[in-house]
């Protein structure tokens, strides 16, 4: 019996790390704020990031949504597009602020598709090339943005894209590529003009 209260005491313990540990998960990233379940895609924090050729080869817009779009949508990186960083020459001729991040959508020669830079609190310790991805966020508000209204805003800067392929859902989603294809992460832009 004298031991009941040390053991009490214990298990109180254990159980107060377990809910600030669980309170901490519940802050950090998740599904349900960066972008649905395959934010760890989104984000280079997946299993197979460091497969992931950062090197970016130089595409087009209009070469990227000629792509074959895959069936079904991967949810781990098992195409050659997932696996590559590409490089496009685009306008940015909109963008949006959303929950895993500011949306861009690129125009190029007459294709359109979409761009994402996501938020810095859906980054995680494992993300690849995290630095890379935290620079562009803050280049972009810093220089690109105007005070956030919550909706599509114009913007019309002419730019360099790197980003990582990324399957998306195909349909009617604005300034989307007609395959679903899109870079997400955005990993580095340039600003040739606009910003």
């Amino acid at each position: 019996m004298k031991f009941a209260g040390p053991i009490a005491l214990l298990l109180l313990l254990a159980a107060a790390s377990a809910a600030l540990a669980a309170g901490r998960d519940n802050a950090g990233p998740s599904a349900s704020r960066c972008g649905g379940q395959l934010w760890r895609l989104k984000t280079l924090s997946d299993l197979r990031r460091n497969k992931v050729k950062l090197d970016p080869r130089a595409t087009a817009a209009g070469a990227i949504a000629k792509r074959p779009f895959p069936r079904p949508i991967p949810r781990v990186r098992r195409t050659p597009f997932q696996g590559q960083a590409w490089e496009v020459v685009a306008q940015v001729t909109d963008y949006r602020f959303e929950s895993g991040g500011v949306r861009l959508i690129l125009h190029d020669g007459g294709s359109y598709m979409n761009a994402v830079i996501p938020t810095p609190s859906c980054l995680t310790r494992r993300t690849r090339a995290r630095t890379d991805l935290l620079k562009t966020w803050r280049f972009f508000l810093s220089e690109c943005t105007q005070a956030n209204s919550g909706g599509w805003q114009k913007l019309g800067a002419i730019v360099y894209v790197r980003g990582v392929g990324f399957w998306s859902q195909r349909g009617p989603k604005r300034g989307s590529a007609r395959n679903g294809a899109e870079l997400y992460p955005v990993t580095g832009l340039r600003v040739v003009s606009g910003c």
